[in-house]
């Protein structure tokens, strides 16, 4: 990109020369489709045709008019001027030609919808780029022009966007929680106001513990209660809502959520693995109710995008553990391939950036390894790996990038050794589990069932100890 800047450059400064040597030719000097960030314009000039905005940063349809206008020979100023920031002569300049594309996101599978990028920054006939543009598949989306703090992918890592297009590596450092069914404390939401406990819950978390990563999972233990982001919001979705943007409400924490089980999905393992937190993703053609369900999971997708349009601090995650062990690869990949495109469609539809979205895998996602053949084909993709301890080689891709959405079962020598590890490859990673009303085992602290007493287990003291030593 500098190179072609470069190139840009000198040829519109021999072309102003070649004007003022010979003032009878009384053409503009046009840079038509060249990479710049703005169109080039002529110096002065008479009506005539406009130069050609160059491509703005991002993968946008049309870059917008140059800078100064059209060249000419001999031009003053006319009745109106040229498009470009200060239109210069001629009767009735017009806008200049549409740029050519901006920069896609890097290369990946088969990319898709990058972020977008706007045109030229003078006037024109085309104004602002729009979203388009292709970007990475598995391997990254881009940051042009995505508002800065929020998360985007490129290569094997996420970043969080500067809002100049480029952002450092995020390496986010939590744990998981529970919603207000409190992993089974409260499955029949016998609890008055849970949400105005698990605030002052994650209160504590936030002051004693200091993450910058939180996973909460949606409808977890929610046996007694079929509850959903669709049905009865003031039983779920609005105290949800609530506790989600007071988490993000907290400087630099992200969140991830996670819709752990819904009535809508299937293939769960229900001979040796929790029917209730292995479900799959459906669509209209697989959904196992079409009267209740007519588009299957997509519906709660699009309310949960809907819900956190433009919450810079949300992550989506598809699911928890899809099918246990029990699915093949290739249906995996084909239910998560469609429930990111159900959430890209909404956001395009909405206007609003691309969320960073969390896949996983099969064998309780302690293996995404099928991904790395076949990465998601959209942007802005993390793939997510369980385990209990965690293998190196489960979460160590070169071309994925991951998060280690849980961990647990370390002593106290493995986990230095493997905080150290994900340290080195800069992986956000999530501990389980941070809840003193029931016993969901690793355990980060006693099991008091009070949301002021948060005291550490052993397991809880390892990870308090890494979480306090990177905090902000």
């Amino acid at each position: 990109m500098v190179a072609m800047l470069e190139r840009a450059r000198l040829g519109w400064l021999v072309c102003l020369a070649l004007a003022a040597a010979v003032p009878t030719l009384g053409t503009g000097c046009d840079d038509s489709g060249s990479a710049t960030e703005d169109g080039g314009g002529g110096a002065t000039g008479t009506a005539g045709t406009g130069d050609a905005g160059g491509a703005g940063r991002g993968a946008g349809g049309a870059g917008a008019a140059g800078t100064t206008g059209t060249a000419g020979a001999t031009g003053t100023a006319g009745a109106t001027g040229t498009a470009g920031a200060t239109g210069s002569a001629g009767a009735t300049g017009t806008a200049g030609t549409t740029g050519s594309a901006g920069r896609g996101g890097a290369s990946g599978a088969t990319g898709n919808g990058g972020r977008g990028g706007s045109g030229g920054n003078a006037g024109g006939a085309t104004g602002n780029a729009g979203r388009g543009g292709s970007s990475a598949g598995g391997a990254g989306g881009a940051a042009t022009n995505l508002p800065a703090g929020w998360l985007f992918t490129s290569g094997n890592k996420v970043h969080v966007s500067d809002g100049n297009g480029g952002g450092p590596v995020w390496v986010g450092r939590g744990v998981n929680i529970d919603d207000i069914f409190f992993c089974g404390y409260n499955t029949s939401l016998w609890m008055p106001s849970p949400e105005q406990t698990l605030d002052t819950m994650v209160s504590g978390l936030m002051s004693a513990w200091k993450p910058s990563f939180v996973r909460i999972s949606l409808s977890m233990a929610s046996d007694m209660v079929t509850t959903s982001w669709l049905t009865n919001a003031a039983q779920y979705k609005t105290p949800m809502t609530t506790v989600i943007n007071g988490i993000g409400a907290h400087a630099g924490v992200y969140v991830l959520v996670t819709l752990r089980s819904d009535a809508s999905m299937i293939g769960q393992d229900t001979t040796d693995g929790d029917p209730e937190a292995t479900g799959l993703p459906s669509d209209s053609t697989t959904t196992p109710d079409k009267t209740a369900f007519p588009t299957g999971t997509d519906a709660v997708y699009v309310a949960l995008v809907d819900s956190f349009a433009n919450a810079s601090f949300v992550l989506f995650g598809l699911t928890n553990e899809p099918g246990g062990n029990k699915l093949s690869n290739a249906t995996i990949s084909a239910a998560m391939s469609h429930a990111v495109a159900t959430i890209r469609a909404e956001e395009d539809r909405l206007g609003v950036p691309h969320h960073i979205v969390s896949v996983q895998g099969n064998g309780w996602t302690g293996d995404i390894s099928f991904y790395a053949s076949a990465p998601i084909p959209h942007d802005n993709v993390v793939y997510e790996v369980h385990g209990y301890p965690p293998m190196t080689a489960s979460y160590t891709y070169a071309n994925l990038p991951v998060i280690v959405g849980e961990y647990g079962s370390l002593s106290s020598s493995a986990a230095t050794a493997f905080f150290a590890d994900v340290e080195s490859k800069q992986l956000p990673t999530l501990a389980w589990d941070f809840d003193p009303f029931s016993n969901c085992a690793p355990d980060l602290v006693n099991v008091t069932t009070s949301a002021t007493s948060l005291m550490p287990t052993a397991w809880g003291m390892i990870v308090q100890s890494y979480l306090l030593a990177h905090a902000q």
